[in-house]
C-alpha cells in the first residue's frame, strides 16, 4: 500500500542489509543467501524429544537421582552393598528402587516416543518448492531459508515464511492458527500487488530482489522487514504480520500460495513459543518436602543413638559373650552399627510414596475429565469437510501436580470479558448527537432515522462537526464508520450470495452487522479499496491507511478517500482514547457533554461502550503524514513505537460522531457459582479492562455485590491522594486478629460504630470532602461507611490509582482488600493483572486461582498458585497456559468443591497414612534393638521388608487415594460449609502428621511387646520345637501387617468393590509369600515351616487377635469421641440428610396407608 521506488544502485541491495541486528536473504540466490559471513540459517529439521536412544537411559538416571527421594534410596542402597555393614539382602533395596525408577522411566519413555512420531511426521512431510523454473517435491526437514515454497489448500506451513503470491486476484489468502493461539477463526493475509503477479514457477524464478527483517524472536503476531524488489527501478515495501505466515498454521480457501521462507526450524515462531509452563508445585508438596526432613533428622537421631548404645554394650558385655567375636574398637564399631541403623531404619520414608502419588493424582485428573457435569457443547471444525459440528467436551487437566491445591483455594482473581460473560456481542443502543438508537428493541431503526432525515425536507439542520450538516449527513457518517473502520473477514457464498464475516472481535463482528441491518453493507477489503453497499448501491472507497488496534492505543483508524474525493480519517475506541483526542471546539463538538452523559448512562446499565469520530484530512497533510508512516513501518527496529508515534500526529482534533453500546450477557449459572463461592469463604476478585460503571453493574449482576453491601470506590490522579484514602478507610476497621472470638470483634465493631458516630460527624464530613476534592473528572467517591462486622462491603479501584495502590501503599492496599468481601479492580492492563495476583499472593501467603479466557489472561493466570483456562470465543491462548481448562465458569464450582476437596482429602490421607504404617513397622526393630544389644539384627525377613511397601501395604492406601469420598457430592454441591471447613481445619500439617506417626509409635510398641508378652512361652508345638528369632519376627509382622490395614479400614469412609479386593489382594499377597516359605525349603532356610507350624498353634491366633484389638482401641475412642462431642460438617450434614429421608420415608408411608383407609 505504502511504497517508494529508487534507482537502482548496487544491484538492489543496500548497504545496510549486512547489519547484524537484522537477517538478509536474496531472493532466488541460495548460494549468495548462505554465504553470508557471520550468518548461519538452520534447516527445517525439528527435534522436540527430550532423548535420543543412546542418551536415554544415563540422562533419564541422572534426571531421576536429583529427586532428593531417590538419591537418598541409592546411597542406601551403596551402603547396603558392604556386608560387614548391611543387616540385610541388597535387594530389599534394589528392588523397590528399581520398581519406582522403571515406572517412571517407561512413562517418559513413552511421553518421548509420541513426541518422536510427531517429529517424524511433521519433517517427513512433503512440499513442493521452486528450483531452476520447476516445481520440486522435497521433505520439510529439508527446506533451508530462501527457498520459494507452494503451499496447497488444507496443508500446513511448513516453516515461518513471507507471503509473495496467492491464487486470489488481490493477493489474498486466509489461513487458520489453531495450531498456534487455538483461534479457529480464519484470519487474512496480503501479498503485494507488485510479487502478486507471479504465479507460475518460471515467474517467480524470475523475481530477484532482497528482504531484511529482524533477527528470530518469540512474539507471535510481530513480524519486521522490508523488501527492495530489484528492476528498472527498485521497488521497498515494508513488510508487516499481514504478509507474515507462521509454521503451524493452515491455509484454508485459497487454493494454492507462493511464499519465500524467512525463518526455519529452531528458528520459527513455533519452536521458539514452545517453552513450558513455569514449574508450579503444590502447597502440600511443599510440605511434604518439610515433613520428610524432619523424619530424615528423626532417622538420624535414632541412628545415633543406637550407635551410642551399640558400643556402649560393646564396652560392658562383649568381654562375657565370647560368641560375638572379638573386641573390636569403639569408634569402628560404633560408626559401622550407625550405617547399620541407618539400613535397617530407612524403610521410615517410604520409597513407593511418590510412585503411588503420582499415579493416584493422574486418577483424580482422569475423573475430572470423565464427569459429565462439567461438559458442554462446543462447535469444533472437522478437518476433513472444513464444517462445523457440535461435540460434547469436558474439563481437561494440563497438570495433575495441582489437584489438592483445588481444593484449598482461598482467593480467586478472574477475568470478567468471556469468562463471567458469553463474549457473544449484541449491538443494543448508540447514541448520535443528541439522540438515542435502540437496536435491542426496535432493530432497524438507524435506517428508518436515516431515511426519515433525508425525505423530510423540513428537517432542523443542526450544528456537527463545525458545518451545517444535516441528521442525515451525521447517521451516516456513523454507518460508514461502522462498516469502513474493522479487520473484518467477508466471505460470499457463490451460490446464494449471502455474506458471512469473521473476525477475531467479537465487537467488531457485532458493529459490522449492525451496520449491515440498517443498510450499509461491507462487501469486501481489497488491496488499496473497500466496497460497500450502501442502500443498495455498491460504493467505493480508496483505503489509504490502516492504524491497527493495540492493546496501547485501545483504538482503530483508517484513512479512506470517499466517493466524492474527500479524504477522511475514521477511528473508533475506548472512550478514554478517543475524547482526549478530540478537537477543543465547541461548535464542532456541540453534543459533546451530552454524549459522555449517554456513555456513562450505558455503562451503568452494563453495556460495553466505544466512541466513534472522524476527522477531514487536507491532501498536504495526508502526504507529509504518509512519508512518515512509510519511514516507520519500513524500519526494522523499534517499529512498533515508531509507528505509534506517528500516528499520534494525525490521531488528533477528532469531531465526536457518536457511541456504541454493546451487550455481553452473563454465561449461565455465574451468580449461583460465584454467591456459592462467596458462602464457601473465597475472596473473589474481578480484573477487568471495561470502564468502572459497567465493571460495577455486571459485579451486581452476577451477585460479586449485594444489594445490601456498601461499596468504597477509590479514583485518585496521585500516590498521595491515594495514600490518604486508604489511610483514612484502614483507620476505621476494627484490628485484625485471626485468632480473636467472633463475639468479641462484633461487640468492638459495635463499640467502633457508636464512638464514631457520636463523636466525629466533622471528621466524616472532612473525610467525604477530601476523597471528592481529588476525585477529579472521574465518578465522585460516596462518603466513608463506618466498617463493622453487621455490614459487608466491596472494594472498587480503576487502573490509574491502582498502580499508585501496588507501587506505594501495598500493605494499605491489601490491608482495605481483606476488609472487603469482593474487590474489581477496572481499567486494568495485562501487566497490572498479574501484578495484583503477585502481591496478594506473596503478601497473604494463601493459595490462589486465575481464571481467563483471553491472550490477556495468560501472565495472570501463570502468576497464580493454580491457573484455570477457559475455552472462549478469544481463542484459547488461555486455556494453552493453564493448568486446568473448562468450558463455563460454571464449572469451576464443581472443580473445586468436589474434585479440588476429594483430591486433598485424598492426597493428605495418603500420605499420613504411608508414613504411619512405614513407622508402625520400622520401629518395631527399634524395639528389638534392645534385646539384642543393639547389635543391629532384624527380626524380619529380607523379602517382607522388601515386598511391605510395594506389595502387602500398597493397594489399599492406593486405591483410599483414588476412591474416598467423606461425603456424597450432592450435598457438597448444596452446602458451601463444607468447603470452608476445609481451609479452617487443615487434613494435612505438620500437627496432624505428628499425631499419625505417634499413633504409628503406639501401635509399634503394642505389636512388639505385645507379641513378647503373650507369646511368653516359647513351645510352638508337642514335638519340642521352639520359638526363635523368625518366629518371633514373622508374628510381629504378621500382626503389624493386619493392624495397618485394618487402620485403613477404619479410616476409609467409602467401600467399593476395588478397594475391597485391593485389601484382600494385599493381605493375599502376604500369607501366600508365609506359606511358600513354610513349606519350600530352598527359598529360605531360615523361614522354613514356621508359619505352618504358627498355624497349628493356637496362641498364635489370639495373639494377633489381641493385639489388633489392643492397637486399634484407641482409634475407635477417639473417633467415638470425635463424632459424638465434636462432630465435623460431614457427620452433621450425613445425620441431617438421614434424619431428613426418614421424615420424607414416614411422610411417603402415611401417605400411603392413609390412601388404603
Amino acid at each position: 500500500m505504502l511504497k517508494e521506488r529508487k534507482k537502482s544502485t548496487d544491484n538492489g541491495k543496500e548497504s545496510n542489509n549486512s547489519s547484524t541486528n537484522c537477517y538478509t536473504l536474496f531472493l532466488n540466490d541460495s548460494k549468495q543467501t548462505h554465504s553470508q559471513p557471520g550468518k548461519k540459517f538452520p534447516k527445517n529439521f525439528i527435534r522436540t524429544t527430550k532423548y535420543t536412544i543412546l542418551s536415554f537411559i544415563p540422562k533419564n538416571l541422572f534426571e531421576q537421582f536429583r529427586r532428593l527421594s531417590n538419591f537418598y534410596f541409592l546411597c542406601v542402597l551403596i551402603i547396603q552393598l558392604v556386608p560387614q555393614i548391611s543387616p540385610l539382602l541388597p535387594l530389599t533395596s534394589i528392588l523397590p528402587l528399581s520398581f519406582v525408577l522403571i515406572i517412571t522411566a517407561t512413562k517418559e519413555a513413552l511421553e518421548d516416543y509420541n513426541r518422536y512420531q510427531s517429529d517424524k511426521k511433521n519433517n517427513l512431510e512433503p512440499y513442493t518448492i521452486v528450483r531452476d523454473a520447476k516445481l520440486e517435491t522435497i521433505s520439510s526437514q529439508d527446506i533451508c531459508v530462501g527457498d520459494i515454497i507452494r503451499i496447497q489448500n488444507g496443508q500446513q506451513i511448513p516453516a515461518d515464511l513471507v507471503l509473495i503470491s496467492t491464487s486470489h486476484d488481490e493477493g489474498l489468502c486466509y489461513v487458520e492458527t489453531s495450531n498456534l493461539d487455538g483461534e479457529t477463526n480464519l484470519k487474512v493475509r496480503k501479498a503485494l500487488t507488485d510479487t502478486n503477479k507471479l504465479s507460475t514457477a518460471e515467474d517467480i524464478s524470475l523475481l530477484r530482489g532482497s528482504i531484511v527483517y529482524e533477527t528470530p524472536n518469540e512474539r507471535l503476531y510481530r513480524f519486521n522487514g522490508r523488501i527492495v524488489i530489484q528492476g528498472k527501478e527498485n521497488i521497498i515495501h515494508s513488510l508487516n504480520h499481514t504478509m507474515f505466515l507462521q509454521r503451524g498454521s493452515q491455509l484454508r480457501n485459497t487454493k494454492f500460495i507462493f511464499g519465500v521462507c524467512v525463518y526455519a526450524g529452531v528458528d520459527t515462531k513455533l519452536f521458539l513459543n514452545q517453552q513450558p509452563p513455569p514449574s508450579k508445585f503444590s502447597t502440600v508438596e511443599k510440605l511434604l518436602n518439610k515433613l520428610i526432613l524432619f523424619v530424615f533428622i528423626f532417622q538420624l537421631i535414632i541412628c545415633l543413638l543406637c550407635a551410642v548404645a551399640s558400643a556402649f554394650y560393646q564396652e560392658i558385655v562383649v568381654e562375657d559373650m565370647l560368641y560375638l567375636g572379638p573386641k573390636v574398637s569403639l569408634s569402628i564399631y560404633g560408626v559401622r552399627n550407625f550405617f547399620t541403623y541407618f539400613i535397617l531404619f530407612n524403610t521410615m520414608i517410604p520409597i513407593s510414596l511418590w510412585v503411588t502419588l503420582e499415579m493416584v493424582k493422574v486418577g483424580q485428573a482422569k475423573f475430572m475429565e470423565f464427569d459429565n457435569y462439567m461438559r458442554s457443547p462446543v462447535l469444533t471444525i472437522d478437518p476433513s469437510t472444513g464444517e462445523e459440528k457440535e461435540v460434547e467436551k469436558g474439563c481437561k487437566a494440563k497438570t495433575s501436580n495441582l489437584n489438592e491445591d483445588l481444593g484449598r483455594i482461598q482467593h480467586i482473581f478472574s477475568d470478567k470479558t468471556g469468562t463471567l460473560t458469553e463474549n457473544i456481542m449484541r449491538f443494543c443502543k448508540c447514541s448520535i448527537g443528541s439522540d438515542i438508537y435502540d437496536e435491542k428493541e426496535s432493530p432497524g431503526s438507524l435506517v428508518r432515522a436515516l431515511d426519515a432525515s433525508r425525505d423530510s425536507s423540513s428537517n432542523p439542520k443542526i450544528l456537527i462537526n463545525g458545518t451545517n450538516n444535516t441528521k442525515f449527513q451525521t447517521i451516516q457518517s456513523f454507518l460508514r464508520i461502522l462498516s469502513l473502520c474493522h479487520t473484518v473477514i467477508s466471505e460470499v457464498d457463490e451460490a446464494t450470495g449471502n455474506i458471512t464475516y469473521q473476525s477475531q472481535s467479537p465487537d467488531e463482528l457485532a458493529l459490522v452487522h449492525t451496520a449491515s441491518n440498517n443498510g450499509f453493507v461491507f462487501l469486501d477489503r481489497r488491496t488499496d479499496e473497500i466496497l460497500l453497499r450502501e442502500n443498495g448501491v455498491d460504493t467505493s472507497y480508496g483505503l489509504l491507511a490502516i492504524l491497527e488496534f493495540s492493546s496501547a492505543r485501545r483504538r482503530m483508524s483508517v484513512i479512506v478517500r470517499t466517493p466524492e474525493g474527500t479524504i477522511k480519517l475514521l477511528t473508533k475506541g475506548a472512550d478514554m482514547s478517543i475524547s482526549c483526542r478530540l478537537i477543543n471546539d465547541k461548535e464542532r463538538n456541540t453534543a459533546r457533554d451530552e454524549t459522555l452523559n449517554f456513555l456513562k448512562n450505558f455503562s451503568r446499565d452494563g453495556y460495553r461502550t466505544l466512541m466513534v469520530a472522524e476527522r477531514d484530512l487536507t491532501l498536504e497533510e495526508y502526504e507529509e503524514w504518509k512519508q512518515q508512516f512509510f519511514q516507520a513501518s519500513t524500519s526494522i527496529e523499534n517499529r512498533e513505537e515508531k509507528i505509534e508515534a506517528v500516528c499520534e500526529l494525525i490521531e488528533k482534533d477528532l469531531s465526536l460522531v457518536g457511541t456504541t453500546a454493546i451487550e455481553d450477557k452473563l454465561q449461565n449459572q455465574v451468580p449461583e457459582t460465584i454467591g456459592y463461592l462467596l458462602n464457601a469463604g473465597l475472596h473473589i476478585w474481578v480484573l477487568t479492562g471495561d470502564k468502572q460503571e459497567t465493571a460495577v453493574n455486571i459485579g451486581y449482576s452476577c451477585r460479586l455485590f449485594d444489594p445490601a453491601m456498601e461499596l468504597i470506590f477509590i479514583n485518585t490522579e496521585s500516590s498521595e491522594e491515594c495514600g490518604l484514602i486508604l489511610d483514612r478507610y484502614i483507620a476505621l476497621l476494627p484490628p485484625e486478629n485471626e485468632n480473636e472470638d467472633v463475639k468479641d470483634t462484633q461487640t468492638y465493631g459495635q463499640q467502633n460504630q457508636q464512638g464514631m458516630n457520636g463523636a466525629t460527624p466533622g471528621i466524616m464530613n472532612m473525610i467525604s470532602n477530601s476523597l471528592q476534592s481529588g476525585s477529579g473528572n472521574k465518578t465522585p467517591i460516596i462518603d466513608i461507611i463506618i466498617p463493622t462486622l453487621a455490614v459487608e462491603y466491596g472494594l472498587v479501584i480503576d487502573g490509574h490509582t491502582l498502580t499508585f495502590a501496588l507501587n506505594d501503599h501495598k500493605e494499605k492496599f491489601l490491608r482495605l482488600g481483606r476488609a472487603c468481601k469482593s474487590v474489581i479492580c477496572c481499567r486494568t492492563t495485562p501487566l497490572q493483572k498479574a501484578l495484583v495476583v503477585r502481591v496478594v499472593k506473596q503478601s497473604e501467603k494463601k493459595i490462589s486461582l486465575a481464571i481467563g479466557d483471553g491472550a490477556n489472561d495468560v501472565s495472570m493466570i501463570q502468576e497464580a498458585h493454580v491457573g484455570i483456562g477457559i475455552f472462549g470465543k478469544e481463542g484459547t491462548q488461555a486455556a494453552r497456559a493453564s493448568d486446568y481448562c473448562i468450558h463455563q465458569f460454571s464449572h469451576l464450582k464443581r472443580l473445586l468443591c468436589v474434585h479440588g476437596r476429594y483430591s486433598y482429602i485424598r492426597v493428605s490421607g495418603l500420605i499420613q497414612y504411608s508414613f504411619y504404617k512405614n513407622m508402625s513397622f520400622t520401629l518395631c526393630l527399634l524395639w528389638f534393638s534392645f534385646s539384642s544389644l543393639f547389635t543391629g539384627q532384624t527380626i524380619f525377613d529380607s523379602w517382607v521388608i522388601t515386598f511391605y511397601n510395594i506389595l502387602f501395604t500398597s493397594l489399599p492406601p492406593f486405591f483410599y487415594g483414588l476412591f474416598e469420598k467423606d461425603i456424597d457430592e450432592e450435598s457438597i454441591m448444596e452446602n458451601p460449609n463444607l468447603y470452608k471447613s476445609i481451609q479452617q481445619s487443615q487434613i494435612l500439617s505438620k500437627k496432624s502428621f505428628f499425631v499419625w506417626n505417634l499413633l504409628g509409635l503406639w501401635h509399634s510398641l503394642v505389636t512388639f511387646f505385645g507379641v513378647k508378652l503373650l507369646f511368653v512361652n516359647d513351645v510352638m508345638s508337642s514335638n519340642g520345637h521352639v520359638a526363635g528369632i523368625w518366629t518371633l519376627g514373622t508374628l510381629v509382622s504378621t500382626a503389624s501387617i493386619l493392624t495397618v490395614n485394618v487402620r485403613m479400614a477404619i479410616e476409609t469412609k467409602l467401600w467399593n468393590y476395588i478397594s475391597l479386593v485391593g485389601m484382600v489382594i494385599s493381605l493375599a499377597a502376604y500369607f501366600i509369600m508365609l506359606v511358600l516359605y513354610a513349606f519350600f525349603l530352598p527359598l529360605n532356610s531360615n523361614m522354613y515351616d514356621i508359619f505352618s507350624s504358627q498355624l497349628e498353634t493356637g496362641s498364635y491366633y489370639f495373639t494377633v487377635i489381641v493385639i489388633i484389638i489392643v492397637a486399634i482401641f484407641p482409634d475407635f475412642c477417639i473417633k467415638y469421641y470425635s463424632r459424638m462431642y465434636a462432630p465435623k460438617d460431614t457427620q452433621l450434614e450425613k445425620e441431617r440428610k438421614g434424619l431428613k429421608g426418614v421424615k420424607e420415608y414416614q411422610r411417603e408411608m402415611k401417605e400411603f396407608n392413609n390412601q388404603r383407609a
